[in-house]
């Protein structure tokens, strides 16, 4: 997953993050791994999602319209 963020966070640090999925109301809350970093643009790797977190996912970017 790629976010924006606003601040330092080292490469390695395990963090949890927080989206909302466009087809849901809730939350989703992953504990990730700082893997990339690019001035404020960061790459985490998601550690030990649910099989319900990563359905989500899957269902949702399934759906992605396809850019022009």
């Amino acid at each position: 997953m790629g976010a924006t963020v606003a601040g330092d966070i080292p490469l390695g640090e395990l963090v949890e993050v927080q989206f909302q999925l466009p087809q849901s109301t809730e939350l989703l809350a992953i504990r990730a791994e700082v893997r990339y970093r690019q001035g404020f643009q960061y790459g985490f790797k998601f550690l030990q999602p649910t099989e319900e977190q990563l359905e989500l996912i899957r269902t949702t970017v399934r759906n992605l319209p396809i850019g022009e």
